[in-house]
């Protein structure tokens, strides 16, 4: 694991310790003999197959994520060519359980390190199918395929210390909430005026009220293109008179913006 991680996951005792401060942390991969009901136990939000995983050498860990990944993601070849790429540059995945207070009880977290130091990625247990049933029939049935399917991969992932991909048990609030905020400002894409309901918040940008939001009136690909939403700035991504393209942060898919995401987006 590169330094951001064990900065990152250190307890509060710590001097040294970073923007999120625990009163426990377990890496799960470095205490592969422990039993599985002593653990669960003790972390009921562990999946199965995470405890597997654990118990794996670095190297099957990093391959056996990535042709997970690969298995649950619709197949789009230059994104699985990224993705190929992204898994090479790994130096470690490993699972870790953390506790905020004493009081409180344990999450769960998959982490991918890279090699170079540079930062590295987190996320959550993934979404069970049944929950992301109750989530697109919300939505009225139109978020991407794509989007869906990385829920159930992890329910929430993020680089470092930003908030990212928002869990799902977030979105409905969120979505409200935004709905409030946008009521009181006309917002426009291209000049043309756009339906706040129209906009699904996926991705939070940490510190500042900025989104990467679903937007159900532009299909560009086989589903619901995403676009940048600032509450500062009132306006959308321009996808009437621009491309969708990353320097107006306007994507097709959801995979499309993921791989922005993983290349390397300020976090």
């Amino acid at each position: 694991m590169n330094s951001h991680v064990r900065r990152f996951y250190r307890k509060f005792v710590d001097e040294e310790a970073p923007i999120r401060l625990y009163h426990e942390v377990i890496a799960l991969h470095e205490t592969p003999s422990f039993a599985f009901e002593e653990v669960v136990a003790k972390i009921p939000a562990l999946p199965k197959g995470w405890y597997e995983l654990a118990k794996l050498p670095t190297a099957d860990r990093i391959e056996f994520t990535r042709d997970f990944w690969l298995s649950r993601l619709p197949y789009v070849p230059h994104v699985h060519r990224f993705l190929q790429t992204f898994f090479a540059k790994l130096d470690d995945v490993g699972v870790y359980a953390t506790q905020l207070r004493f009081d409180t009880s344990f999450e769960c977290e998959i982490v991918y390190s890279l090699q170079d130091g540079s930062c590295f990625y987190h996320g959550g247990p993934p979404c069970s199918e049944r929950k992301l049933r109750e989530l697109n029939s919300i939505f009225g049935e139109i978020l991407p395929a794509d989007y869906l399917a990385f829920l159930q991969i992890h329910d929430g992932f993020s680089k470092h210390s930003d908030t990212g991909v928002i869990k799902t048990k977030f979105l409905k609030d969120l979505y409200q909430q935004l709905q409030i905020d946008l009521a009181e400002d006309d917002i426009s894409c291209g000049g043309q005026p756009v339906n706040p309901r129209q906009l699904i918040p996926f991705y939070e940008s940490f510190g500042q009220p900025s989104y990467q939001c679903f937007y159900a009136n532009w299909s560009p690909a086989d589903g619901v293109g995403n676009v940048y939403y600032s509450l500062i700035e009132k306006v959308i991504s321009d996808v009437v008179s621009k491309p969708a393209a990353l320097d107006n942060l306007a994507f097709p898919t959801f995979l499309d913006w993921l791989i922005f995401y993983l290349e390397g987006v300020e976090g």
